[in-house]
């Protein structure tokens, strides 16, 4: 006897990623694998009556299109043979016989019975032909002699009480059925997503699943191929989150932003497309930093380490380039000098070699992008992939960069603490041992601290100042020309009463009996959250009404 597979689908719905994901594209690699003899692939329209029976029209529609989803996703009907279940009739006859050989009893105790009951809400009017669903399923098997039938977890049960019937049967009929074997998935990650509601998978039935032409439309192509592969964690369940998408959308506008505004900077010059021969420290940080991801990257690619890699070129991308680099480098591109024309060098390398590292995960935006901008070859798809190259490695120079970021950083932080306005500007004392590397960051200071001005020296003695220590120096603002004190200590005395009115009003509620005894135990820790939430908010007021005084 031959090798053969059966399997299908309720056209309860159009088929969607988690459904891709689960079963499809195992079906298509079983069936290029040449290893079965004959394919069956059933379209289930009479199972998909027994919680559609009041809406068959929905059944009838929905046949197409997973008909039409088959041949997309690349089943071949020379390889594969497609068919719709109520064309053969015989397949209900041979439920009808096996029904004598399950109790109900067993048909209770089926653990996918149960939990697919329970998702739709079956429990208090439960519909006969659902209830012997796994009858049906056994006969189809069965009746197209399946050696082999390819499921994931949840449906075991199912096949397992196949295998049972067929045991029962040929006892009593002798051995006329093939005893079909189950084959699970390879690994974890070929298995079902779970549903975007929470429940276990994504079904067409519950309408808890994607279509990802509608994500395309709404979000683009990239976006999504982004969120799979953040996501891409090999033995965890992904959960689906159109919030995660649009993020991903927003990380490619971020992209495109930045790409305009290099444009805006190199579509007047004559850019050539490499590093210049003069770079200055903060170019070699940011080259230095792109050879480090480009290493890290291929070393996660040749461990199939899809989603750390991803994380690593968004973190570059967002962080480094877009938020630090191109901020660094205004200064130096508002004139027509030397060192601009390097700066602009240096900005189009950059983004040329982002986009090459990005592009297997977006290709649509990074071709968009690639081309426009000065580059050799025909397309990024066939431009050499980012490597290590030790020439590229500034560690001295990236150290440096990296004092001079967390200071920008760290009196960043304080200000906003502080809610003094990005416009009120502030002379920055810094006492550190690297004096040169704080002298040489004084622009950058300036420009993205607010500073009025920047003082280097070993050691200050300044009263009254607001203290600032990194791992690297020790800064010190004076507070009188950051916030006005009177009306500072005004506003943070008045926040101070507020906040003490709502914790009083959390506290209330939890020293109240009653509403311990009868709320919800989501609602009590909801308000324990609010409590301790409006205890640290509490401790942070006091504490800056105590450094102002």
């Amino acid at each position: 006897m031959g090798k053969i597979i059966l399997t299908g689908d309720r056209p309860t719905g159009k088929l969607h990623v988690g459904h891709y994901v689960g079963s499809l594209r195992r079906r298509v690699e079983l069936q290029n694998s040449g290893e079965f003899d004959k394919i069956y692939i059933m379209i289930a329209d009479a199972q998909a009556l027994t919680d559609n029976a009041d809406n068959p029209e929905k059944v009838r529609q929905n046949i197409i299109e997973v008909a039409l989803d088959y041949l997309s996703c690349g089943l071949d009907p020379e390889k594969s043979t497609i068919f719709i279940q109520s064309q053969i009739p015989e397949l209900c006859e041979l439920s009808f016989y096996y029904m004598n050989l399950v109790t109900v009893s067993r048909l209770q105790r089926n653990p996918t019975v149960k939990s697919e009951i329970q998702m739709r809400n079956f429990e208090a009017s439960i519909p006969v032909g659902f209830f012997t669903y796994p009858i049906s399923q056994a006969a189809d098997i069965t009746a197209f002699k399946a050696t082999t039938v390819p499921v994931g977890e949840d449906q075991m049960p199912m096949i397992e009480q196949t295998q049972e019937i067929v045991h029962k049967f040929n006892t009593v009929y002798g051995e006329a059925l093939v005893q079909p074997k189950i084959m699970l998935p390879e690994n974890d990650s070929c298995r079902r997503l779970p549903g975007i509601d929470g429940k276990a998978k994504m079904s067409k039935s519950l309408g808890n699943g994607i279509d990802p032409l509608e994500v395309i439309d709404k979000y683009g192509a990239d976006a999504l191929r982004f969120f799979l592969a953040t996501g891409n964690t090999p033995g965890n369940d992904m959960r689906y989150s159109d919030k995660r998408v649009e993020a991903c959308a927003n990380f490619a506008n971020k992209l495109w932003n930045a790409s305009r505004y290099v444009h805006m900077n190199i579509d007047d010059h004559d850019v050539k497309n490499e590093l210049p021969k003069t770079l200055t420290t903060e170019d070699k940080w940011i080259v230095s930093t792109l050879n480090t991801v480009a290493k890290e990257v291929n070393e996660n690619l040749e461990k199939f380490e899809l989603g750390i890699a991803v994380q690593k070129i968004y973190e570059f991308i967002w962080d480094c380039y877009c938020d630090w680099y191109i901020e660094l480098v205004k200064t130096r591109l508002s004139s027509d000098s030397e060192d601009a024309q390097n700066a602009r060098q240096v900005l189009l390398y950059v983004l040329d070699q982002i986009l090459r590292l990005l592009h297997p995960f977006m290709p649509y935006i990074t071709e968009e992008i690639w081309q426009t901008i000065p580059h050799e070859g025909e397309t990024v798809m066939l431009a050499k992939y980012p490597e290590y190259n030790a020439e590229l490695d500034y560690p001295e120079a990236s150290d440096e960069m990296k004092k001079i970021m967390d200071a920008i950083r760290a009196i960043r932080n304080r200000r906003a603490e502080m809610n003094v306005p990005p416009s009120r500007k502030a002379k920055v004392y810094v006492a550190t041992k690297f004096a040169d590397t704080f002298k040489d960051g004084t622009q950058f200071i300036q420009k993205l601290a607010s500073a009025s001005e920047v003082e280097v020296a070993e050691s200050f003695e300044i009263e009254g100042a607001v203290n600032i220590v990194t791992a690297d120096a020790k800064i010190y603002i004076p507070m009188d020309e950051l916030v006005d004190r009177e009306k500072e200590l005004a506003r943070l005395n008045k926040e101070l009463e507020q906040v003490k009115k709502r914790l009083a009003q959390s506290e209330g509620k939890l020293n109240n009996q009653g509403f311990v005894a009868k709320a919800p135990e989501a609602v009590i820790e909801k308000v324990k959250g609010q409590a301790a939430k409006e205890r640290e908010q509490i401790a942070l007021i006091e504490a800056a009404i105590a450094a102002l005084k």
